[in-house]
């Protein structure tokens, strides 16, 4: 998975393989954990619907769930996916 491919993924399933998304969304004031919603509505569907701006949302879930010691790292080792990468 790319940076690019995250406005269309489903939350649900960025949160199940992201854990570390979770904390992003909550910042956010999103409710995606337990939403029922976050199955079938994309990163960036649910972003329009909190009044997030999909594009800072997807910036700030990157720098998430960068690896440690990467340039836009913010989480720890193993948290995140590698393709993520800058």
């Amino acid at each position: 998975m790319h940076p690019e491919d995250l406005p269309d993924m489903i939350v649900g399933e960025l949160m199940e393989r992201w854990p570390a998304s979770v904390p992003v969304l909550l910042g956010r004031r999103m409710a995606c954990p337990g939403c029922l919603m976050a199955r079938f509505m994309t990163v960036q569907e649910a972003a329009l619907e909190h009044g997030v701006a999909p594009e800072d949302l997807i910036e700030e879930l990157v720098r998430a769930l960068a690896p440690a010691g990467s340039a836009s790292s913010g989480g720890a080792a193993g948290t995140g996916p590698q393709e993520l990468r800058s």
